[in-house]
């Protein structure tokens, strides 16, 4: 008797097409903190010409004399950006009047602007400890800048505290209040960057990087409408950055507003046709969209740009693998191989090509490399379980299905999140189902209905698992449980031809022609080309009453 059972057919997943990191070098920076030069008010000093206090000292108007004329260097050096000479002359002042606050302050901001962080936290503080007499507005100047030093020696708590310092004197002191809230976003404190932002936008709402830093801040605080206000804003004030284009694409892109963010990231390609990071990440909504030929063409453009990239290479790699060009797929997935060779993915994929072109030997090679490399990969396991049972070789196909079972049990039980729990489950059936296939062709139904039953306790909607359940217990002659099982799936789905056939057989079997020959009718009804119920149905009028 010729019989078609509907048995799950297991999927080949191809590893890869998950979210892609953002390359560091593509990550926006926040600009940095700005330190400030002293207050205006000690920017120029005039030499003495006559004396309005008793004449001293032939060698005290001397000092005084040396002291004024590098004092006025050190200001004109300052003037025209000389930090070497700014810092010489200041240095000497300093030397010459130990008790002068201005000069050791000037000298902190030469060698702030030298990045000699060391030497500049040494001349402000000494500064600060001289500047008794200094107004409030002067003193947050130089708390201001001590706080910009320590920053730059990655001393946050202490910078941090300069810079509230500085606002506690002067609250309308915009640098300190900027140099404050970009330090608290770099370090992600965005709640707490929030109200000072905000007031800084309120202060100069035309200055663009405020409004990125405000953006970032709300985005990290889980307000996606006010950051993309505030990117949009950044972007209104300074149209040709890219960074802020780039920030508001991904913003759109984590929203899953995939059509939008694919047009931002366009425009910024507009202006920079060679933005390499943006070109992946159009190259990776292809993917997600099943757009391969769009995603290709991307792709082949970031990896002329970065062809040392695993991460370009791999993708493009998976573009052409979903576009059946395996050979330019081989190519590029061997590319990233060299690039990460204890990548197991790319191995995986490798694999999935080999079984394709029906290289079975070169497929296990693979699949065993990358488990090598990585024993929990689920999907190099699933792919070589199911390419051993294509060797015939089932006991060892087994062994890996019993594997991926343990193993997502142990994740089922584990499992913390819905989300983690259904992808474990998920597993757990592809384990069983392939487990319970491999049984049938074994000729071990009781096995195979063994694995039914337990998909069915765990999805009683399951129809595969059902189905399967069916054809076990017709091989193990349990002819009353097999149609109860076929009508539950034709009862669940009246339009399964495959179903429909099975029950057939099962009827047929249990010697009810009449309700085989409706059986096999309706299967050809349903699907008129469905070769086994068309033969099965002819085969039956003509044979002779059953007895």
């Amino acid at each position: 008797m010729k019989k078609s059972l509907f048995v799950l057919a297991v999927l080949w997943p191809l590893a890869g097409l998950s979210a892609q990191e953002i390359p560091a070098d593509s990550a926006p920076v926040l600009p940095e903190l700005v330190p400030v030069s002293p207050a205006s008010g000690a920017a120029t000093v005039a030499a003495p010409t006559t004396p309005t206090v008793p004449v001293v000292p032939r060698d005290s108007t001397d000092v005084l004399r040396e002291a004024t004329v590098a004092y006025n260097a050190g200001l004109a050096a300052i003037k025209r950006g000389d930090w070497n000479v700014a810092a010489q002359n200041f240095g000497k002042v300093a030397a010459l009047s130990p008790d002068d606050a201005a000069a050791f302050s000037f000298l902190g901001y030469a060698r702030l602007q030298q990045k000699n962080w060391d030497g500049a936290l040494q001349a402000l503080e000494t500064a600060s400890e001289k500047g008794g007499s200094l107004d409030a507005k002067s003193r947050a100047q130089l708390l201001n800048n001590i706080g910009f030093a320590r920053w730059n020696k990655d001393e946050y708590p202490a910078a941090k505290t300069a810079f509230e310092a500085a606002l506690a004197l002067d609250p309308t002191y915009y640098d300190a209040r900027y140099n404050l809230a970009l330090a608290m976003v770099s370090r992600g404190e965005h709640a707490s960057a929030l109200p000072h932002l905000r007031n800084l936008v309120a202060a100069n709402p035309k200055d663009a990087t405020t409004q990125e830093a405000l953006g970032e801040a709300f985005e990290k605080t889980g307000n996606q409408g006010g950051a993309l206000g505030a990117y949009k804003r950044a972007i209104e004030l300074a149209p040709k950055n890219e960074a802020y284009r780039f920030k508001f694409a991904m913003l759109l892109l984590t929203g899953e507003r995939r059509a939008d963010a694919l047009n931002a990231f366009r425009e910024i390609l507009q202006i920079n046709p060679n933005n390499a990071p943006v070109l992946l990440q159009i190259g990776d909504i292809h993917l997600r969209s099943n757009r391969w030929n769009d995603a290709a063409a991307a792709l082949r453009r970031y990896t002329a740009l970065r062809g040392d990239d695993f991460t370009g290479r791999f993708n493009l790699g998976v573009a052409l693998d979903y576009s059946s060009k395996f050979k330019e797929a081989l190519e590029q997935y061997s590319e990233a191989e060299k690039l990460n060779p204890r990548d197991p993915a790319v191995k995986n994929n490798i694999g999935r090509i080999h079984f394709k072109q029906d290289n079975l030997a070169g497929a296990v090679e693979r699949f065993n490399a990358a488990l090598a490399i990585d024993p929990d990969f689920h999907d190099a396991r699933t792919n070589l379980a199911i390419v051993l049972a294509a060797q015939g070789k089932l006991d060892e196909s087994n062994e890996q299905w019993q594997t991926l079972s343990k193993a997502a049990e142990n994740g089922v039980r584990s499992a913390t999140k819905d989300i983690e729990r259904r992808a474990m489950n998920a597993r757990l059936a592809t384990a069983r189902s392939g487990l319970a296939s491999n049984y049938l062709a074994q000729e071990k139904p009781d096995l195979a209905a063994v694995e039914y039953r337990k998909m069915l306790a765990n999805t009683p909607s399951d129809l595969e698992a059902r189905a399967g359940l069916g054809r076990a217990l017709f091989l193990q002659k349990d002819l009353a449980g097999a149609e109860a099982a076929y009508r539950e799936v034709v009862k669940s789905s009246p339009k399964n031809a495959n179903a429909l056939n099975d029950l057939g057989v099962v009827l047929e079997a249990r010697k009810d022609r009449k309700g085989a020959l409706e059986a096999y009718a309706k299967a050809l009804e349903i699907e008129p080309t469905h070769a086994e119920a068309k033969s099965n149905l002819a085969r039956l009028e003509t044979a002779a009453p059953i007895s």
